[in-house]
């Protein structure tokens, strides 16, 4: 049972500079004899990983005003499972950088030009950690989310300027020239390719709830991504490919000349369905109110909930028994 109140005593809290105090609550008694402190009372406004780890720092000045046959351990450690989570999101988005670089680099097949498409990624996630520093943002699993998802956008438009810039070298002109002639001719389509994925965030930025306040940083955070990665692309690409690209050669490696191969008959199979749904109009819309009318059926059916479970590593339990029994009976337990 509880002994006492944290309130009781002067020393009884944990101070956070600039932050406030993080009360701890109750003073219990464990199994054998030993006392188990619970600090908990952090705010929404508090990073947990932070609170835990100027907690640590205090745990050896702890240590030394105890009496040397007390010995102070960490039972229950809230940041483990935090820490964990968010490493695999880390992981994960390194994970999905690699993916993506390594597509561009299968579709443009050359080394030049992967590198520039490529030099999107890392400026725009810097802008936005930027960006998420100036509006009080914190790395957790939801901005991380959003950065991974972010990934596959930011690359888009810089992908769209570089092959419009090479379009323009094929035509002879000279890189700095199929540069400005490249980034002019496309800049508009970019800022509203931009402009419209960004727009598809704003109703979860301004949803209310518990679940807008968890999405409200992650809508943020994808949408502060794709405006940073359209500036990058009608600025940086273009200078890049300016200094870098050079002139298409007009003879290419056998493993370019095998892998064009593959492509024309990707092109050429694409092609042949197109000619297809075409040529059935009246199927291709049957099949597409099919599919509409599955999907708002599934959308029914499917199993529904507010937040998935998630495996923290810790069984939790608790002995209940009646009220007439001793505490030395409940320890014995």
């Amino acid at each position: 049972g509880y002994l006492f109140r944290c309130q009781r005593f002067e020393h009884g809290a944990v101070l956070l500079t600039g932050t406030g105090i993080v009360p701890a609550d109750d003073f219990t008694l464990a199994a054998g004899d030993s006392v188990a402190i619970t600090i908990s009372g952090i705010g929404t406004l508090e990073n947990t990983v932070e609170v835990v780890d100027r907690i640590k720092a205090l745990i050896p000045e702890f240590q030394a005003q105890l009496p040397p046959a007390a010995k102070l351990d960490t039972v229950y450690d809230r940041s483990v499972s935090i820490r964990d989570s968010v490493d695999d999101v880390k992981y994960t988005l390194l994970l999905t950088v690699g993916l993506v670089v390594l597509v561009i680099f299968i579709f443009l097949r050359n080394v030049s030009a992967t590198l520039i498409a490529s030099m999107a990624l890392p400026m725009s996630i810097i802008g936005t950690f930027a960006a998420m520093k100036l509006l009080g943002f914190s790395l957790d699993n939801l901005s991380l989310m959003a950065l991974t998802l972010a990934v596959g956008f930011v690359v888009d438009d810089a992908i769209v300027v570089l092959e419009n810039i090479v379009r323009h070298l094929e035509m002879g002109k000279p890189p700095l020239q199929a540069a400005l002639d490249g980034a002019r001719e496309i800049g508009f389509t970019v800022i509203s390719m931009t402009v419209s994925l960004s727009a598809v965030f704003i109703p979860i930025l301004f949803m209310g709830g518990i679940i807008g306040r968890l999405f409200h940083e992650f809508a943020a955070t994808v949408m502060l991504a794709v405006l940073i990665s359209g500036v990058v692309s009608i600025s940086l690409t273009p200078m890049l490919c300016s200094r870098f690209l050079s002139s298409p050669h007009t003879r290419h490696s056998r493993l370019y000349m095998a892998s064009e191969k593959v492509f024309d008959s990707f092109r050429d199979l694409y092609a042949w369905i197109l000619d297809g749904v075409m040529r059935h109009s009246y199927v291709t819309m049957l099949v597409a109110a099919a599919t509409l009318g599955g999907t708002l059926y599934l959308a029914q059916i499917v199993p529904k909930g507010f937040i998935p479970t998630v495996d923290t590593g810790q069984l939790n339990g608790s002995t209940e028994g009646p009220q007439s029994i001793s505490f030395e009976k409940m320890a014995d337990m």
